[in-house]
């Protein structure tokens, strides 16, 4: 496992003091270059969360993951270039019923330097930008977001994106520190139980500089400036026609 090795896959050509800036460029580098997908998981693939194995399998193979393992990972970059960083629990809202979900759902990481920052690669569509504790706010090209304190006595916080001049919750966490081994339990459920989206829906989603790019297994989606196009899978073939040509991901290979 070689710190190099990892910056050349996202395109970083050298390493910067652990600061600011540099954390803001190793996110937005990680968006572009590493897909959120959950084609393991679909192909009923165990999902290994040992450092060894992610980075085998996102460095080495040129994959993606779901957020265990991308934020797992990029943990072990960051602190590997000198940030202090901690893993926390974050429970996700469905906004069908109103509700979150349980702890430990989702994997974000917080990175400590002259404030603590939300930082999250493992989520998909969001924030491309740390996000500050403190009331942080931040607009990229997929929307506004900010960081709202939902329960200051107990350090918990939601992430919020503005949809239509509202704040619409996305996650909520605290910042109590957790150890990798604690989302074992809910990574397993994740990737295995028929119950979850991640085994009934199949994505993988790269972040473009001026949009996005998915495919699910009935669209490829290309959002440019905010504007949608939608082509049809038509076929199995189709799928991992797409999948190779606009991920460089060989199905076969998954």
């Amino acid at each position: 496992m070689k710190v190099n090795d990892y910056l050349n896959h996202i395109q970083i050509n050298s390493i910067e003091e652990p600061d600011y800036p540099f954390l803001e460029k190793l996110m937005n580098h990680h968006l572009l270059s590493i897909p959120f997908e959950n084609l393991s998981v679909r192909k009923g693939k165990t999902i290994n969360l040992e450092e060894s194995a992610l980075f085998n399998k996102i460095i080495t193979q040129k994959r993606g993951g779901f957020c265990y393992e991308l934020n797992g990972l990029f943990k072990w970059l960051l602190s590997n270039l000198g940030y202090l960083v901690s893993l926390v629990s974050a429970e996700v809202y469905c906004s069908t019923d109103n509700t979150f979900s349980p702890g430990f759902d989702h994997m974000v990481l917080l990175v400590h330097l002259e404030n603590t920052y939300v930082v999250d690669v493992g989520f998909g569509d969001a924030f491309r930008k740390p996000i500050s504790l403190k009331n942080g706010i931040c607009e990229d090209v997929s929307g506004k977001y900010r960081v709202f304190p939902q329960n200051p006595s107990q350090n918990s916080y939601v992430i919020q994106k503005q949809e239509a001049g509202n704040w619409q919750a996305i996650y909520r966490f605290t910042d109590t520190p957790q150890e990798m081994i604690d989302f074992n339990e809910m990574c397993r459920y994740n990737s295995t139980s028929p119950n979850s989206h991640f085994t009934q829906k199949t994505i993988c989603t790269l972040a473009q500089s001026n949009g996005r790019i998915t495919l699910t297994d009935e669209h490829l989606i290309i959002t440019k400036s905010g504007i949608k196009h939608k082509i049809p899978v038509t076929s199995h073939q189709c799928f991992k026609m797409y999948l190779l040509n606009n991920f460089n991901i060989d199905y076969e290979k998954v």
